[in-house]
């Protein structure tokens, strides 16, 4: 763990230096190097058995689901801030308590490439294509959170035991029925529920590119995740 003083220099210094490398070899360090930072990724955290840990991976609405279970004072989840965490190898799905959301995985590299435009970043601002080739967490995202192997190339190994993974999870929540799976949850753990309040989640539309040509790269580049969400889905259905 960075030093306080480390921490703000790095702030500082590695959006500059990886911006200019970005710019020269169409990489993605800043963004890399603000992940670090922010410490996001960690796969190596502990936390207590009777404690509810969301994994929140990106554009699935994990902001606001976090924000109203922590305004609930009669339960507390793993305080990892805005932090995007995936499965710790250090706390198997079997025996603590996982929870997440689960997004179409073409609607969700879409909606996470757009924000990343949004937030004008140089990998973003290179195209689609480029972003889906030079950042990891733009390729099969779910299965690399839901097996705990972060920067990993997802091949059958990986994907089987994020599968296995998500089975275990004491809850999983379809984003496309997010308000009334949502207080399912909210009633397995006895909390108090309300409509669900927008903390974060948003629609960000700006991509011009042809919509048919990034959900034909989304479907290149993600196989594992659309995959593991129709298993979901099947699953689910069941």
């Amino acid at each position: 763990m960075m030093s306080k003083f480390k921490r703000k220099i790095f702030k500082k210094v590695s959006p500059f230096i990886g911006g200019i490398l970005d710019t020269l070899f169409l990489t993605n360090f800043s963004r890399r190097g603000l992940d670090y930072y922010h410490n996001y990724h960690q796969n190596d955290y502990t936390f207590n058995k009777d404690v509810v840990c969301l994994i929140h991976v990106p554009r699935t609405g994990g902001g606001t689901l976090r924000a109203y279970m922590s305004e609930n004072k009669k339960y507390h989840t793993l305080n990892l801030g805005a932090q995007h965490y995936p499965v710790s190898l250090l706390c198997d799905p079997k025996d603590f308590k996982y929870i997440t959301t689960f997004r179409d995985p073409i609607d969700r590299t879409i909606s996470h490439y757009n924000m990343l435009l949004e937030m004008k970043t140089k990998v973003a601002s290179f195209g689609f294509s480029n972003w889906l080739m030079n950042d990891k967490f733009s390729r099969n995202l779910y299965c690399q959170y839901f097996s705990g192997y972060v920067n990993s190339n997802v091949d059958q190994q990986i994907y089987n035991l994020a599968l296995e993974n998500l089975k275990k999870f004491y809850f999983v929540i379809d984003f496309n029925k997010f308000d009334t799976e949502a207080e399912e949850l909210f009633k397995l753990l006895n909390l108090n529920f309300d409509k669900i309040k927008n903390h974060g989640y948003r629609i960000v539309n700006k991509s011009d590119e042809d919509s048919h040509k990034l959900k034909t790269l989304c479907e290149k580049y993600n196989y594992w995740d659309i995959k593991l969400y129709k298993e979901f889905l099947n699953l689910k259905s069941k």
